[in-house]
C-alpha cells in the first residue's frame, strides 16, 4: 500500500497551474488542518503498512515546521507504519521563506527522506513570467541546504515551453540542473490549461505557445543532455540516477493501491476509486462533523476494467510491459492478455512499440511523443 497527503495550499497561484490549490497566507490555513488529514487517514485507511508516503501539494511546508511535525505525529498515532526502508517524498517549493524556520530538519526527524523541488527554470525571467515566488540562485541554494541537512535524495521538476524560455535558455537550463548533484529530474512540456493565467494570456495575443513540433525538440534535447549527465528516462516524464528512481510513482505505474488523503487526494483500492472534493472548506466541514469528506468521483470498477488500468499505465514505462506476465499477476486480466498481444504488435509495425525481451513490450522514442494515442489502441 502506499500513501498520498494533498495539502492544497499556496502562498500564490502560478500562471501555468490548474491544479486543486487554493492561493492564501500561511496564517489563514486552518489550524486543525494536520489533524483532520489524520483523522481521513484513521477513517479510511484499509489496513496494513505502507511502502512509499508522499507529501504534496499545493505546498506542503505552507504548514510551516510546527504544522508538519503536527500533522507527522497525528499520523503515527493514527496508526500510520512504513515497512523498512520505505519512500518518503515531500514535495517543496524552493522559495527562501519556504524551506526556512527549520522545514527541512522537521521533515528529516519525521522520516522523510526524499524531496522533491518544484524548480521549473533556472532562468530567472523565464521564473518571473511563471508566477515563481523563486529566483534560480535561490533553487540552487534550496537544494545545497536540503543536502545539508541530511537529504541524499533529492530530485527537481522542469517544464519545457513556459512563457519566454527559448532553445538556447532551455539548454542552459538543463546544463546547471545536471550539474547540481541531484538524482532526480521530472521535464513535462507545458500544457496551456483553461482557466489559468496563462490561457487568459494566450487568448488576449500576449503569448504564442510553442508548437507540438517545437515542444518535442525541447524534450528531445531534455533526452540527450541528461543521458549525457548519467540520468536514464526511465518514464515518459521522469529520468533518474541509477537507483533513485521515485518508487511512489512506479507502484502506481505499476498497478499497486494507493490511498489519498486530504482535498483532491485520489484513491485506488482493490476495486474502489475515489478522489475527494477538490473544495478543501467542503473537506474540512465533512470531517468536523464525523463524515468521511465529500468525493468528487467514487466508482466501484468492473475486474477486467480494473485490470486494464492498471496494465496500461504500464506502458508509460522504459522497463514496459508483459501481457503474460500480468495476467498471472492479476487472473481477471487472463482474457484481456490476447488482445493486448495483438494491439501492441500493431502499434510495433507501426514504429510505435517495439518487444524489448520475450512477450514484453515498450514504446519506442517515437512511441512516447504519441504515448496517449498508443494506450488509447489498448482500450
Amino acid at each position: 500500500m502506499n500513501l498520498y497527503a494533498h495539502t492544497p495550499f499556496c502562498a500564490s497561484k502560478c500562471a501555468y497551474c490548474a491544479l486543486p490549490s487554493a492561493a492564501m497566507a500561511a496564517g489563514d490555513i486552518p489550524a486543525d488542518f494536520p489533524e483532520l488529514l489524520a483523522k481521513e487517514f484513521s477513517m479510511r485507511w484499509p489496513g496494513g503498512r505502507f511502502s512509499t508516503v508522499y507529501f504534496g501539494g499545493g505546498t506542503p511546508s505552507m504548514l510551516g515546521a510546527g504544522g508538519l511535525a503536527r500533522l507527522g505525529l497525528a499520523l503515527r498515532r493514527a496508526g500510520l507504519e512504513t515497512i523498512r526502508g520505505a519512500e518518503w517524498t515531500v514535495e517543496l517549493n524552493p522559495a527562501p521563506g519556504l524551506i526556512g524556520g527549520g522545514v527541512l530538519g522537521t521533515l528529516a526527524d519525521m522520516g522523510a527522506n526524499r524531496l522533491s523541488f518544484g524548480v521549473q527554470s533556472l532562468d530567472d525571467g523565464v521564473l518571473a513570467m511563471a508566477g515563481r515566488r523563486h529566483t534560480a540562485a535561490e533553487a540552487v541554494a534550496a537544494v545545497s541546504a536540503a543536502r545539508a541537512a541530511g537529504f541524499a535524495n533529492i530530485g527537481i521538476d522542469l517544464i519545457a515551453g513556459l512563457p519566454g524560455d527559448d532553445e538556447c535558455k532551455w539548454r542552459a537550463t538543463l546544463a546547471k540542473a545536471a550539474d547540481m548533484g541531484l538524482k532526480h529530474m521530472s521535464v513535462y512540456a507545458l500544457t496551456v490549461e483553461p482557466g489559468t493565467a496563462l490561457a487568459r494570456l494566450a487568448a488576449g495575443g500576449g503569448w504564442t505557445p510553442c508548437a507540438d513540433g517545437e515542444l518535442l525538440d525541447r524534450l528531445s534535447i531534455a533526452e540527450e543532455t541528461l543521458a549525457g549527465a548519467g540520468f536514464r528516462r526511465y518514464e515518459i516524464s521522469n529520468y533518474a540516477a541509477e537507483g533513485f528512481e521515485c518508487r511512489h510513482n512506479l507502484a502506481c505505474w505499476r498497478g499497486e493501491d494507493y490511498l489519498g488523503i486530504g482535498p483532491g487526494a485520489a484513491s485506488r483500492i482493490a476495486l474502489a476509486r475515489r478522489a475527494n472534493s477538490a473544495d478543501w472548506r467542503a473537506w474540512r466541514e465533512g470531517l468536523l462533523a464525523g463524515r468521511t469528506p465529500p468525493a468528487d468521483n467514487e466508482e466501484e470498477l468492473q475486474p477486467a476494467d480494473d485490470a486494464e488500468e492498471r496494465f496500461i499505465f504500464g506502458l508509460r514505462m522504459a522497463e514496459g510491459v508483459s501481457p503474460d506476465a500480468f495476467a498471472r499477476l492479476h487472473p481477471t486480466a487472463a482474457p484481456l492478455a490476447g488482445r493486448w498481444r495483438k494491439a501492441l504488435a500493431g502499434l510495433a509495425a507501426n514504429g510505435i512499440a517495439a518487444e524489448t525481451a520475450p512477450g514484453r513490450w515498450a514504446l519506442t522514442p517515437r512511441g512516447r511523443e504519441v504515448a496517449d494515442s498508443a494506450i488509447e489502441a489498448l482500450l
